[in-house]
């Protein structure tokens, strides 16, 4: 009678319980097609996406071994095009204005994401050339632009340098406006009337995130915004013109966006922001924060489909966010003008050499991902394309029943069979429902080293060949630069456990793991001091990895036994 029980609640309860778990999958789920396109003739990141005449462009970012590169290319007939650049314009921007040509500015200084630029230039898509032809009125980089219908164009934000909102003229100047009351990298500059903009962000100048609920306007006072007490615009560094957030129209006079936002909790939402104003867009279930195979990291902003009045947030496995090269796209689609809005949960297969947070809307409606980190290392951009079928007309791999309940179906039938095959064995053995005491292991069983610690302890030639690869992969993937890296991340990596790892770095190197990451990051910390004397230590200590500034002082002393600011003086 037990067992009859057991099984009842299986088949009725198991079921109830997965619904609940799985509240955020209430919603068609669409597995879709990824095909690899031809890959970009330079490997790329910190560039600008847009869709210029039809065609994907790319401009300017860095290449391999965090070099600035003074190109743009554009995808046609199954293929990149190259084209230089006057400037190099790494974590630049690029906006197309009411001309048809493309305002391209600001960006990196020096190699290694270092300093500010202040070069522009425009590039026409017709003529397929590029020519310098003024200074921005503030040295910026991961700035953003917003194109006006006069022609002209509002630029703000700004890395590691002073906040101010500028404008272009449409001609040949760049002119101040006035500063900021919060200093932001990448800011969405949303147009919200014919002559004016407001200018709001997730994260600041020097990549914290941003708390205060407060918008800049180009034209007003700032003000207070009481939604974003509780939801929060989702941080990144990547820019996004405005109009791949547009949902509105200009001639009825509604400058309508969507915004992606978070919580406390970490729940994602959307963001509907009319003619300034803010409020939040209601959908018919919440947007997924975790599928079959674990939470999802999203990127940081819509693409707006305005044709087919869709837009897509895009996200990938979070294991890819730490070195990874490979990871399931996840694409979430929202119908954005019924109430509520409708959502479909999008996925791919496994998918590698891919990195989400630089996606384009083709002229077809479908997404293209082009170049990025895919391992975490700025040091190794990727060249690959990737293009996911999301369109309403594309053919989608497969539909219909959410994976979740086809997995719970085979887990169901499993939990069954497994039950019959012991009452079946019960009762050839003849045993009774009650089943016997279980004996526990004595004390010394119990004390007893793991398995996994006993293989920790042999520093033969297993533990020399993990330490070729830990070294390899320090040396080339550079993977101490992510201040959250973890021993399992890196464990999981190499394909070992974090206890062999660590019981082979102390014994090559008699250090713990935080001090064996330390290490190299003192020593690319001194690197960027030697190359760049005149760079200051707050770039220094972000861009080497370290968590804060006092632990980059602490850590540094440790190591070299003199402060940075002294090693600096005596080695400059």
């Amino acid at each position: 009678m037990r067992y009859l029980l057991l099984l009842y609640s299986l088949i009725v309860l198991l079921p109830l319980a997965a619904q609940q778990g799985s509240a955020g999958m209430q919603c068609p789920v669409v597995k879709v097609e990824a095909e690899r396109l031809a890959d970009m003739n330079v490997p790329r990141y910190g560039h600008t996406v847009l869709l210029l005449n039809g065609e994907p462009t790319a401009i300017g970012g860095h290449t391999t071994n965090f070099v600035p590169t003074p190109t743009l290319e554009y995808y046609k007939d199954g293929k990149w095009h190259l084209v230089p650049t006057a400037f190099n314009h790494d974590d630049g921007f690029a906006v197309e204005l009411t001309t048809g040509k493309v305002l391209i500015a600001g960006g990196h200084s020096e190699n290694l994401g270092v300093g500010q630029s202040f070069e522009a230039e425009l590039y026409d898509p017709l003529t397929r050339t590029s020519e310098g032809f003024a200074s921005l009125d503030t040295k910026r980089a991961l700035a953003s632009s917003l194109a006006l219908d006069d022609g002209r164009a509002v630029i703000a934000g700004n890395w590691h340098h002073e906040d101010a909102i500028e404008i272009y003229d449409g001609k040949i100047s760049f002119l101040p406006v006035k500063g900021v009351s919060v200093g932001r990298c990448t800011p969405y500059i949303l147009q919200t009337a014919k002559d004016n903009a407001i200018i709001i962000g997730g994260r600041d100048t020097v990549g914290h995130e941003i708390t205060q609920p407060v918008v800049d306007r180009l034209k007003g006072e700032p003000y207070h915004v009481p939604l974003l007490e509780e939801w929060r615009i989702l941080p990144g560094f990547t820019f996004w013109p405005s109009s791949t957030v547009f949902i509105g129209d200009k001639s009825k006079g509604d400058y309508s966006y969507l915004l992606p936002i978070k919580n406390d909790d970490g729940q994602p939402a959307i963001a509907r922001v009319t003619n300034g104003e803010f409020s939040l867009l209601a959908t018919d279930v919440p947007i997924p924060s975790s599928y079959q195979w674990g939470e999802i990291h999203y990127s940081i902003s819509f693409l707006v489909d305005r044709q087919r009045q869709r837009a897509y947030l895009i996200g990938c496995d979070s294991s890819s966010v730490s070195p990874c090269d490979s990871t399931h796209v996840y694409v979430v689609a929202i119908d954005y003008v019924p109430t509520p809005a409708r959502l479909t949960f999008c996925f791919t297969d496994v998918l590698t050499d891919v990195d989400v947070t630089v996606p384009l809307l083709n002229a077809d409606g479908d997404l293209m991902l082009i170049g990025g980190v895919p391992k975490s290392s700025f040091f190794k951009p990727t060249a690959a394309t990737w293009l996911i079928h999301v369109s309403p007309h594309s053919k989608a791999a497969a539909t219909g029943w959410p994976l979740w309940k086809w997995a719970l179906l085979v887990l169901t039938i499993a939990a069954v069979a497994a039950l019959m095959a012991l009452l079946f064995r019960r009762k050839k053995m003849g045993q009774t429902d009650e089943m016997p005491p279980i004996e526990l292991p004595d004390a010394e069983t119990l004390t007893a080293p793991l398995a996994e610690d006993l293989e920790a302890t042999d520093d033969g030639e297993d533990c020399a060949e993990l330490m070729r690869r830990l070294l390899q992969m320090m040396e080339e993937e550079r993977p101490f630069l992510n201040p959250d890296l973890k021993v399992t991340d890196i464990a999981n990596a190499l394909g070992t456990n974090r206890i062999v790892l660590s019981n082979c770095i102390k014994s090559r190197h008699n250090c713990t793991f935080p001090q064996f990451v330390n290490t190299y990051r003192v020593k690319f910390a001194q690197q960027m001091l030697s190359c760049s004397p005149d760079i200051k230590l707050t770039e220094v200590w972000t861009a080497a990895g370290f968590s804060s500034e006092s632990s980059f002082y602490r850590i540094f002393k440790s190591i070299t036994g003199t402060t940075p600011n002294d090693w600096k003086t005596t080695n400059s």
